[in-house]
């Protein structure tokens, strides 16, 4: 059993609820999530806000993305706790960050270099990535970053 399966079973197990706000993995950690039968019972669903205009609309303070950047640790942080606000979960997980080319609608863009959070027993865990992905395509980044999640996730269970 992977890690993924062992967490999600975990989770479904001990009736731990979990959402998600991503970016830059498109929706693949809630793809990966409900791959796991069962995972309905503990996923109530996530978002996909890939614009900046879409992590607000859902609830993240404009001021964060403001002051520090969509893609920083505090945007991670409000992302995360949106989710599991909106969604009323146990935990909440959120990941802006870039995959292949910089963005042009974001100066503090830096190609391979994500911040995630956990947000999990009222406490925000962030973690940053940063990988060197100059011969990876989009989709092998936004699986090594949302494996990467797993496995922190794993850690903090």
């Amino acid at each position: 059993m992977n890690i993924r399966d062992s967490v999600i079973k975990k989770l479904i197990h001990t009736h731990t609820t979990i959402s998600t706000m991503e970016s830059c993995t498109s929706g693949m950690i809630a793809s990966m999530i409900t791959d796991t039968e069962g995972a309905s019972a503990i996923f109530p669903g996530g978002y996909v806000t890939y614009l900046n205009e879409t992590k607000i609309l859902v609830g993240v303070d404009s001021d964060i993305i403001s002051c520090f950047g969509v893609y920083s640790a505090e945007c991670a942080e409000a992302m995360a706790k949106t989710a599991m606000k909106n969604l009323n979960t146990d935990i909440g997980i959120g990941i802006t960050g870039t995959t292949g080319n910089l963005d042009p609608n974001n100066a503090d863009s830096i190609q391979g270099k994500a911040f995630f959070c956990i947000a999990i027993h009222g406490d925000a865990h962030i973690f940053e990535i940063s990988a060197d992905v100059t011969d990876m395509n989009r989709h092998a980044i936004k699986k090594m970053y949302a494996d990467k999640v797993f496995e922190k996730l794993s850690e903090l269970i």
